[in-house]
């Protein structure tokens, strides 16, 4: 079974394998409503941690494209990932 934190399985919107590591050290309180949150919302802390630095990097617009763009390719609405 694939585990949500295990790099292997894990890919960002681009696609690009997660591997690197990002740390910090926080309080307890923070930690635990960040769990809270991630629960609430049905992410793993690294992905919601993953989403929140690509946005604050590469801003809203651009993450919400490639998004967009994934969606479209799942559901076979861009000509990407057709069978001809």
């Amino acid at each position: 079974m694939n585990h949500p934190e295990n790099p292997a399985f894990a890919r960002t919107i681009t696609g690009e394998k997660r591997s690197a590591k990002v740390e910090a050290r926080v309080t307890d309180t923070l930690k635990f409503d960040l769990q809270r949150m991630c629960h609430d919302l049905g992410m793993t802390e690294s992905d919601f941690i993953d989403r929140l630095v690509q946005v604050r990097v590469y801003g809203l617009e651009h993450v919400q494209s490639m998004e967009r763009k994934r969606i479209e390719m799942v559901c076979g609405l861009s000509g990407e990932g057709r069978e001809s």
